[in-house]
């Protein structure tokens, strides 16, 4: 019985010790995030990244490796991302796999490290407008300084970060290895006195770094050539700082071992291998996909139009049918993808336009004429259309481009409609089309001489907008007013009769 007793609690001991080896080995296994920029930079991708990195961080992760293979996009977009990423005290990592081009060199820039594959590049960030032409000098100081306080902050050299902006510059390498930009003048005046430089890229070009380049002036860390070699190099080290700050961070190996050469072995401590890490990949989904589609500039602006044409085509056209139906949709397609983009008070805003166009069609249908309220609605319309484009790109010029495009590219479409649409097999199906000549038998009116109610006085039975029907002389007839618009009940008098129009004014003014 003892040794069955003894037998049982050796049992339990090593059971419990195997939990504990289990669960320290579990605490010593990192975690790896890694997060897909393998698309256009636009507002759907910086929303996208912001979940992802949130997801990241309650999930207590070591690193976030961001998957880079990108032409770029919207600068705006970009500094969002960037933003997100220095926010952030988890260890981020740029994986260059295959191209980090304009915005994309910006956000691989602001990582802590750089990996890249081999035949990668990484550069050639200069701004453009929408027509892809090079940006004025504003839009050059603006990415140029923004490019280079994101490479201090990383301890980069930003001199490498502000020529692949700026083509105004030379860059060039001294005889002590350093790497320097120099303006035009600099450059010659350098020359001439003999000092000796190697030139890196020169006036007119833009800076677009290879692997091999990048390793060699020290802007990329490391270079891998899957996820797998990538986390076999790096290590999450602890690194104590300056004014009692401590900053957790991945480092390659060499670097570790540089860094505690440099500081001390006991500032720069060992916390865990990404060796072996478990990771967890941040997909991009189909509702993702969605978004990125949907909030795309051009699309946006596509959607607003076609929406715009919808209703426009709803208006002339009799009932409530496909054409309303599918603006309502365009319209519910644009200010949904900004919602699912997480554009601010996006719910109010879509209100907003849909109040200002209630009141559009209130006074087309009930109020006469183009008063207060069709100017207020296409006010509202319009403003909550700019506040979308503006919360989705942070440019008031930007949003105005949009605007503006939307709004010529409506008036264009009406404009073929108007020409086109009455004439296709479709629309005869909404509006009566069929002649009734003389010849068959029909008559636009009796026999009746009309002239004779000339100068005779009746009463507007319906409202004359300006056509409608009055009573003259105890005889119901179609009317058209010759001035604005005249109330129901309203006293009128017959001014004229052209065959069978005729036209009255009123007699209350």
């Amino acid at each position: 019985m003892k040794s069955q007793k003894n037998l049982l609690y050796c049992s339990l001991l090593l059971i419990g010790c195997l939990f504990m080896i289990s669960g320290l080995s579990a605490e010593d296994t990192a975690l790896v995030y890694v997060i897909d920029i393998r698309t256009e930079i636009g507002g759907g991708v910086s929303t996208y990244i912001n979940k992802g990195i949130q997801k990241a961080e309650k999930a207590n992760a070591d690193a976030i490796i961001f998957d880079v293979d990108t032409p770029g996009g919207r600068v705006d977009a970009a500094k969002r991302i960037i933003d997100a990423i220095q926010n952030t005290e988890i260890a981020t990592i740029a994986f260059v796999n295959r191209q980090a081009i304009s915005a994309g060199a910006m956000i691989s820039t602001a990582c802590d490290q750089i990996v890249m594959t081999s035949g990668a590049t990484i550069g050639d960030s200069a701004p453009v407008d929408t027509q892809g032409n090079e940006a004025g000098e504003k839009a050059v100081a603006y990415i140029r300084g923004a490019i280079r306080s994101t490479a201090e902050r990383q301890d980069r050299n930003p001199d490498i970060a502000e020529a692949m902006v700026d083509k105004r510059l030379f860059l060039v390498r001294l005889e002590n290895g350093d790497i320097i930009k120099l303006r035009p003048e600099e450059y010659f005046n350098e020359q001439n006195a003999g000092t000796q430089m190697q030139i890196l890229c020169g006036e007119g070009e833009l800076l677009n770094l290879t692997t091999r380049q990048a390793l060699e002036y020290g802007f990329a860390e490391a270079q891998a050539e899957n996820l797998t070699e990538l986390l076999a190099q790096y290590q999450i080290v602890k690194i104590d700082q300056d004014y009692n700050k401590t900053v957790i961070t991945a480092l390659t190996q060499d670097e570790v071992l540089r860094q505690q050469k440099v500081r001390g072995n006991d500032k720069v401590t060992f916390v865990k291998s990404l060796e072996n890490a478990k990771v967890e990949k941040f997909v991009v989904t189909l509702a993702d996909r969605t978004v990125f589609f949907l909030t795309s500039p051009y699309i946006s602006a596509l959607l607003l139009s076609l929406g715009g044409l919808g209703l426009l085509v709803e208006i002339r056209t009799p009932g409530f049918g496909i054409p309303g139906f599918l603006g309502l949709l365009f319209i519910g397609l644009f200010f949904g993808g900004h919602m699912l983009n997480e554009v601010p008070n996006a719910y109010i805003v879509a209100l907003i336009f849909v109040i200002g166009l209630a009141l559009i069609v209130l006074e087309v249908f009930v109020i006469p004429g183009f008063g207060v309220a069709g100017i207020l609605g296409l006010i509202l319309m319009l403003a909550s259309v700019f506040y979308t484009f503006f919360q989705s790109t942070d440019d008031v010029n930007i949003a105005l481009l949009w605007l503006s495009i939307s709004i010529i590219l409506t008036s264009v479409l009406a404009i073929i409609a108007t020409i086109f649409l009455p004439k296709s097999a479709p629309f005869q199906h909404l509006a009566l089309s069929t002649v009734m000549s003389t010849e068959q038998g029909y008559h636009s009116a009796g026999s009746q001489d009309f002239e004779s109610f000339i100068g005779k006085t009746g009463v507007a039975l319906t409202p004359l907008r300006p056509a409608g029907t009055a009573r003259i002389d105890n005889k119901r007839l179609d009317v058209v007013t010759v001035g604005d618009f005249i109330a129901q009940n309203t006293r009128v008098k017959v001014l004229e009769v052209e065959g069978s129009k005729i036209s009255v004014e009123s007699l209350e003014e």
